[in-house]
């Protein structure tokens, strides 16, 4: 997986953004440079520079980037929140993507393209995108359901078809989980599980397949990432672990089946089902050695750069265009090298950056300053 070229032509990017009642804007309506490049929002911490970066997470993912809940999202003493973005697409087409959530009598979100409501799924890719966060430099030490968001997230955006198994998956889990808890509790036949054995193993070799796979393209260019960033280890290794061996989905459905069989007794007693892609995880290994056991914290960051190196190839491989990146507080986070690497490493895309300050010797920039509740250029 090599890095292409390419051209304003096939690079995607958001042209104007309006929040109502979001976080802490109250109404804010923005436009960006109708060219691709970098975008600067410079604010003071606590200003508010975040919440754009997520704002612009949510019309590409539908959630936040930063793992929030929905409730948490709105503006404090308000019902709802409404997110409305122009985007243009590599094909020169200009659309309106929107959502809004609402928390009256019950939570709901709704998803418009071009005025026209629509699934998430639908929803999902329109505005392909690479986010850096600052708790990202931990991603290799931090809980393995960081790692497994990572993979969702970059999937979700190429395959409708593997956002689809996901949500069926979690669905499926859900009620499993809700079926043990009431065995745990009241006692039955534990055979009632059969059926939602049956769907967790079909969902979820539907998900470990497309992880595998993953794995084993961002593996193929990592080392070489990590020697452009400075870092020249060897026998690098992205290490896919879980407790099934088989590699096709048939025989992984069947490999989960037995599992789940087998350890209902563990299952009902924990009320928790213990198998399956949500306990999966990966890791990078150099000679054997995961990187959380060897690496100092400069090296770690150095290879989750190279990690959002490829997720940027990866996107553009698999969809021919160019995704939108949004870093946050990045170059703080990174040394002095490491920012103009950073910086510089994507010409031609459009790049939101949140900072307190501008790197010395940054590329051009169009700077928005921020200030609590409002934006100014």
């Amino acid at each position: 997986m090599r890095r292409s070229a390419f051209s304003p032509r096939n690079v995607m990017r958001f042209t104007e953004l309006h929040l109502s009642d979001f976080r802490s804007y109250g109404e804010c309506s923005l436009r960006f440079p109708d060219e691709p490049g970098c975008i600067a929002l410079v604010g003071e911490n606590g200003s508010g520079k975040t919440n754009l970066i997520e704002a612009l997470s949510i019309l590409s993912l539908t959630r936040s980037c930063r793992g929030n809940d929905e409730d948490e999202l709105v503006q404090w003493g308000k019902s709802f929140y409404r997110l409305k973005a122009t985007i243009i697409g590599n094909d020169g087409t200009s659309k309106c993507v929107e959502g809004v959530s609402e928390m009256v009598h019950r939570k709901r979100k709704t998803l418009f393209v071009n005025d026209v409501k629509t699934s998430a799924s639908a929803f999902v890719g329109l505005v392909p995108t690479v986010t850096f966060l600052p708790q990202d430099l931990l991603l290799f030490s931090g809980p393995p359901a960081e790692r497994r968001r990572f993979l969702d997230q970059l999937l979700s955006q190429v395959s409708p078809t593997y956002m689809s198994a996901l949500s069926s998956y979690q669905q499926a889990l859900q009620q499993r989980n809700a079926l043990l808890k009431t065995l745990s509790q009241t006692g039955g036949d534990r055979s009632v599980l059969d059926v939602w054995d049956r769907e967790v193993a079909t969902h979820g070799a539907a998900v470990t397949v497309p992880h595998l796979e993953l794995i084993e393209t961002l593996m193929l260019t990592f080392a070489e990432e990590l020697s452009r960033l400075g870092e020249e280890w060897r026998n690098v290794m992205l290490r896919y672990d879980r407790k099934t061996s088989a590699r096709t989905v048939s025989d992984i459905e069947d490999e989960l089946l037995r599992a789940l069989r087998a350890n209902r007794d563990r299952d009902v007693l924990l009320q928790a089902t213990l198998v399956g892609p949500h306990r999966e995880d990966w890791q990078v290994s150099v000679d054997g050695r995961d990187i959380p056991s060897f690496a100092s914290r400069g090296q770690e960051r150095t290879a989750v750069l190279a990690l959002l190196f490829l997720q940027v190839s990866y996107l553009q491989l698999q969809r021919g265009e160019m995704p939108v990146l949004l870093l946050d507080d990045a170059c703080s986070e990174l040394d002095e090298r490491h920012q103009q690497l950073l910086l510089s490493g994507f010409p031609g895309a459009q790049v939101f950056l949140t900072a307190t300050r501008l790197p010395e010797r940054s590329p051009s920039v169009a700077v928005y300053r921020v200030s609590p509740g409002s934006v100014s250029v």
